[in-house]
């Protein structure tokens, strides 16, 4: 007797690993990388994390939004202070993110966005630059815990 097609495929079905499916979360950080959580302004509805990985005397800092705009380029950047007050020039520009996800060679080693005093901003769109959409302290307190 033969045994059915479907029978055999989901018997091997059964013997694969689960895979866990993470929408907008970076990788985890290589040793001495960090991650913090960035969290929705002016009722956007957009959250998620940035993740800074040091390079050296460069850090790559990647951005990962949830309800990002779509077809919309929001940019982003590094500020003095804090989300509650930050300075409006930019310290360290951001490559805009593009459907939520953007990231950036910095060149500063981590260990200076990470000293305290910086925040992570990302604006609406580049006509809107005074409207924030997500915003993220570097500081001990905001990492975030994955």
């Amino acid at each position: 007797m033969k045994t059915p097609l479907a029978v055999v495929t989901l018997a091997a079905l059964a013997f694969l690993p689960a895979v866990p499916v993470v929408a907008a979360d970076p990788t985890p950080p290589p040793p001495g990388g960090k991650v913090y959580e960035l969290f929705a302004q002016n009722g956007s509805g957009q959250h998620g994390t940035v993740a800074l990985k040091p390079r050296g005397n460069k850090t790559v800092v990647e951005i990962h939004l949830i309800g990002a705009a779509t077809g919309v380029a929001e940019p982003a950047h590094i500020h003095e202070g804090t989300c509650d007050k930050l300075n409006p020039a930019p310290k360290y520009p951001l490559k805009s993110l593009v459907d939520g996800i953007s990231e950036t060679d910095v060149d500063v080693p981590i260990s200076v966005l990470t000293a305290g005093g910086l925040a992570v901003n990302v604006h609406k769109s580049a006509d809107d630059l005074k409207t924030y959409v997500a915003c993220g302290n570097l500081t001990k307190s905001s990492m975030s815990k994955m």
